[in-house]
């Protein structure tokens, strides 16, 4: 969702959504979307551009893993 925020405008967004990965049509009918950012979020095209492999890749920790170990010691 913070991502979505950040780009903010539409043209933005579907260039971004392209540049991951994510086929022209799907990006568009992502990027040009009324909903808001929280119930965008969970959508195929961004959830395809950016899933967890990507925000790991960026150095973000998953909240799940962390409450994983802490409760289960893996």
């Amino acid at each position: 969702m913070c991502y979505w925020r950040q780009w903010r405008k539409p043209r933005t967004k579907v260039r971004s959504l392209m540049k991951l990965g994510v086929s022209e049509r799907l990006a568009i009918a992502c990027g040009i979307t009324s909903k808001g950012p929280c119930r965008s979020s969970k959508t195929k095209g961004i959830n395809i551009a950016l899933g967890n492999d990507y925000l790991a890749s960026k150095g973000l920790v998953s909240l799940r893993d962390i409450w994983i170990n802490i409760h289960y010691g893996r």
